[in-house]
């Protein structure tokens, strides 16, 4: 049965006090810029009655109200593509009804056409348009009273770290806790001096260099795979034993797993393929000086990239893991000091123009991964109680993006090309370690949002 999304409401949030002219202006970085031109969407499940209060949307609206007093780039809009004008403009606000569903139906077998239509906006805009928010939020009640509080955040203005800062920071306001009220509360920094964002002379080559990898692409599918707390300390135990690396944590021991069937699976596919690459993100705000607070907002985070050439030999966790590990060692306070403040980071993008050049060639294949685990999502807790889902509105082609589930487990969502995808199910030993898979996302698939 389709999933019957009616919207009643539509209106703009604007800050409960307006922005000091001091803080007009607030200047994307280097990082923010390279984020991409889209929304990150994601969305928060709330079972009705789970907490002391009810979910009364106008309280949530005067809080959302104060919170862009204090996170005000959200409430501005994009300006020449590198800096946020904090104009008050405000934030979309959303309200509608789920008419054909209680919660607990709708989570049995979430699709992503459905959790698309639970967003207020299409992430994935094809043009940037100057009146578009830095933030939008729906809140659609279903029949049973439960609640999906749906956000799409601008990527330029902040990572999925900075997104729990801002979700956990409204959630106590609409709690009625006191946070820091003055502009910035402690999370908008100025990354633009860390990460200088260059000059449009080098933006130009970096875009030139980055467009090759908007190849058109084929049809993908998207999949849900759970990994048990147990199953992830077998990998990390039975995989990652080795004399040259230390001891993996269970995201990079999954990444490994991960990369690894995917390789195998891609290799069936495609036997030509010569190089794999892995993309993973490292959260850079500890690795400044001084240090960044731990939930600010911004692009505080960078990609790293461990290679697997197929002349290297049969691929393995065991034989990739070391090098998701060392990658992932290379960040350091040093690296970022050379990266960033010297001017490394931009010199080794046009450097890495050779390798776009392979990957037009269809010679490499890249997997990026994003992990979502560790970040206090699950604290996000509006006086409803904890929240008992997390939901994705992404477009995954040959991505990974890592949850934490309840009970120390990780939910891995995954989207290849279709063939690649009917591999990876049939990879016994990738398959022995799932404990749960769910199809999102069928190739055929025609997303919308529910605007």
């Amino acid at each position: 049965m389709a999933l019957k999304v009616e919207v009643y409401q539509k209106e703009k949030v604007r800050p409960s006090s307006p922005t000091p002219q001091t803080l007009r202006y607030h200047k994307l970085s280097l990082l923010d810029v390279l984020a991409g031109p889209f929304y990150t969407p994601l969305i928060l499940f709330y079972d009705s009655g789970a907490g002391p209060r009810r979910h009364d949307y106008d309280e949530l609206r005067e809080s959302l109200s104060k919170t862009l007093s204090v996170l005000y780039p959200f409430a501005g809009r994009l300006k020449d593509g590198s800096i946020i004008e904090c104009n008050d403009e405000g934030a979309d606000f959303v309200r509608a009804n789920v008419t054909n569903y209680d919660l607990g139906e709708f989570l049995r077998d979430p699709k992503l056409e459905d959790l698309r239509q639970l967003l207020p906006r299409d992430p994935y805009p094809g043009a940037i348009d100057p009146a578009m928010p830095m933030l939008a939020v729906q809140l659609t009640r279903f029949r049973c009273g439960g609640t999906a509080v749906a956000f799409c955040t601008w990527h330029g203005v902040v990572d999925a770290i900075g997104m729990a800062g801002l979700f956990n920071t409204w959630a106590a306001i609409n709690r009625g806790e006191r946070v820091a009220t003055n502009p910035g509360g402690g999370l908008v920094v100025d990354a633009a001096a860390i990460f200088s964002p260059g000059n449009s002379t080098v933006f130009q080559a970096m875009s030139t260099a980055m467009a090759g990898l908007k190849k058109k692409l084929g049809k993908y599918a998207s999949k849900r795979f759970i990994f048990s707390k147990q199953d992830i300390d077998r990998i990390k135990n039975q995989y990652s034993q080795s004399e040259h690396h230390r001891r993996p944590s269970r995201v990079e021991a999954l990444s490994a797993f991960v990369w690894a069937a995917v390789i195998r699976a891609t290799l069936v596919a495609n036997p030509t393929l010569k190089t794999h690459l892995l993309s993973h993100y490292v959260n850079l705000r500890n690795k400044v000086d001084p240090p960044l607070p731990s939930q600010c907002l911004g692009n505080i985070i960078q990609g790293t990239e461990s290679v697997w050439e197929v002349a290297t030999g049969p691929v393995s966790t065991r034989s990739v893991v070391g090098r998701v590990v060392e990658a992932i060692d290379k960040v350091t306070k040093d690296y970022v000091r050379e990266m960033h403040t010297e001017g490394g980071f931009l010199r080794s993008i046009i450097a890495r123009r050779s390798k776009i050049i392979d990957y037009n060639k269809g010679e490499t294949k890249t997997l990026n991964i994003s992990s979502l685990c560790n970040i206090p999502f699950g604290e996000v807790d509006f006086g409803w109680g904890k929240l008992i889902w997390i939901g994705m509105g992404h477009t995954l082609n040959d991505i990974a993006l890592f949850v934490d589930t309840k009970d120390g487990g990780v939910e891995a969502w995954i989207g290849l090309e279709h063939e690649v995808m009917y591999n990876l199910d049939k990879d016994i030993e990738f398959c022995a370690y799932v404990s749960f898979a769910h199809i999102v996302l069928e190739s055929s698939c025609r997303l919308s949002s529910a605007l």
